[in-house]
């Protein structure tokens, strides 16, 4: 009788945080934050031990492809994936109807549908798929405006089981207390809620919406607030 034996090797994930992720505000006069800024080189690669995504099945859009440079990429590349998609009106027709702002630059984000919008002079001009907060720590509603600016930064929390440290967020935004866009690596689930209230982006989304939104960074600073002289692009969220 022929015997075909098979070999099964199983990969042991480190300990690391949950795959949720959860901002924290930057350090301030009164404020007890525990938010690390990055002090190494920002575009170091991510960490071999760190999780890496899992392939999932398809998202809404079946080609969210977004100009020649940036479009979608194997999970494994993780600095270029991306779920951005160009704003059609069949695209967002699904959106909830609001009363849009007079300004040049806003920013609309839908958790009913899992996506945010940038648009600018009355269009929108892109979009992507993003991630928000889950039902226990849901995104915040209302008007805001990005208030502080950071490249990159370790976030962390929680305790016991809940206990999380994430090295390397990048891109990051902050528009009310805690809640932010930023990139995110630890997870492809890009069209349901994960966070535990952030905006989740892939980091190339992230980036494009970090460079196009206010304020506008000067390439130092690490942590970059708005001013009146350079002020945050307004932020809707609604369901």
């Amino acid at each position: 009788m022929l015997v075909i034996l098979f070999a099964i090797s199983a990969a042991v994930a480190p300990n690391l945080a949950s795959a949720n992720d959860h901002s924290v505000n930057p350090p301030g006069p009164g404020n007890g934050s525990s938010a690390i800024a990055l002090a190494t080189d920002p575009e170091r690669p991510i960490s071999a031990g760190l999780p890496r995504p899992v392939m999932k099945p398809p998202l809404p859009f079946a080609a969210p492809q977004v100009g020649p440079v940036i479009k979608r990429t194997l999970l494994d590349d993780i600095e270029n994936r991306t779920m951005a998609f160009l704003p059609t009106a069949e695209t967002l027709s699904s959106l909830t109807p609001i009363d849009y702002p007079d300004e040049s630059r806003w920013i609309r984000v839908d958790l009913s549908e899992q996506l945010t919008i940038a648009y600018e002079n009355g269009r929108p001009i892109r979009g992507f798929v993003i991630s928000s907060g889950l039902p226990r720590t849901p995104t915040v509603l209302g008007e805001y405006r990005i208030r502080t600016k950071v490249r990159a930064q370790t976030m962390s929390g929680g305790t016991g089981a809940g206990y999380y440290n994430l090295p390397n967020v990048q891109w990051v935004q902050y528009f009310y207390s805690d809640y932010s866009f930023h990139g995110t690596y630890w997870h492809s689930d890009f069209g349901q809620p994960k966070s535990h209230g952030c905006i989740n982006m892939t980091n190339a989304d992230a980036k494009w919406l970090f460079d196009w939104a206010g304020p506008t960074w000067d390439e130092k600073t690490t942590w970059y607030r708005s001013s009146t002289d350079n002020p945050g692009t307004l932020v809707i969220v609604h369901e």
